[in-house]
């Protein structure tokens, strides 16, 4: 997903606007070195700079400097397409002013909504993953299919399943992908997940199946999603015997939450970590930093 965008001319911001910031770096002293790169462009060339987590996105026009910050688990393809849309509109309305000293008094926040429509053409990818049964499916028609209520039936997903949800996300839509948790389904994960940029680890809150997750979902996560960021649901908290969402997360190396999935009650606090979880404003980890 797209976090932040930022805009040089001659080494200052004359624009900016961020969603989401990054954590734990010198955000600072990495713009002016990409900026810094991108000033060595040819016109309209587009190149990139991987930090950490972070991918960052470049083009150079009119000696203007254009910095989109994404996930680096995002897809570079969507994002260098949204960044091409992105200064053709910039430039078709402040090209004549870039080409004299008129920019250094030009307020150009009025673009703000134009980069924030760019920014909700991209779905960011969000990845529902567990052993079957564990109420995969039954978390996202809760979140998206609300005036059916959730099933209260298990029905096997076969290899997965995909809905777009939109709700109090702005200026993000989530793109949500339900994988089948079958062993046999398992090995085809690669397939699917590839650009997720949100991983919810779903359990239904007893050891054997943390033990399960951790021994076959986990390398797969590891592999093919290592920049993601990650949450565990301990769902299913109405049952007996069911492990407290702190132990789910305590044994996981995730922090755990928890859900009963089931009931249409719970769709508020579902959408709520969703939208935190994208903002960053609860506590997650990064999928290739999780310890077991």
């Amino acid at each position: 997903m797209i976090r932040a965008i930022h805009i040089f001319k001659e080494g200052q911001i004359i624009f900016e606007d961020v969603i989401v910031p990054t954590k734990d770096l010198d955000t600072s002293a990495i713009l002016m070195l990409v900026s810094s790169s991108a000033k060595k462009l040819q016109e309209w060339k587009i190149d990139s700079m991987e930090i950490e987590r972070y991918r960052y996105v470049y083009l150079n026009s009119h000696d203007t400097q254009f910095i989109m910050t994404m996930d680096r688990q995002a897809s570079p393809q969507k994002v260098s397409e949204a960044m091409m849309s992105l200064v053709s509109k910039f430039m078709t309305a402040f090209e004549k002013i870039l080409e004299t000293d008129e920019w250094k008094t030009t307020d150009f926040s009025p673009f703000g909504p134009g980069f924030r429509a760019v920014v909700s053409r991209i779905p960011v990818k969000v990845i529902l993953a567990g052993h079957g049964g564990t109420g995969k499916t039954t978390l996202l028609e809760l979140a998206t299919l609300p005036s059916k209520g959730p099933p209260q039936e298990y029905i096997p997903t076969f290899f997965g399943d995909k809905a777009l949800l939109k709700a109090d996300f702005d200026p993000y839509i989530f793109s949500m992908f339900d994988l089948g948790g079958q062993d046999r389904f398992v090995q085809e994960w690669s397939k699917i997940i590839r650009s997720g940029v949100m991983v919810v680890i779903v359990t239904d809150s007893t050891t054997e199946n943390i033990e399960w997750t951790k021994r076959v979902a986990y390398p797969v996560l590891k592999t093919e999603l290592p920049y993601a960021r990650a949450i565990a649901i301990a769902n299913k908290q109405d049952l007996p015997g069911a492990l407290s969402p702190e132990e789910v997360g305590k044994q996981l190396g995730v922090p755990g939450y928890g859900m009963q999935a089931n009931q249409a009650d719970f769709r508020d606090r579902w959408l709520k970590l969703l939208k935190e979880l994208a903002f960053e404003t609860i506590e997650s980890a990064v999928v290739g930093e999780i310890s077991e």
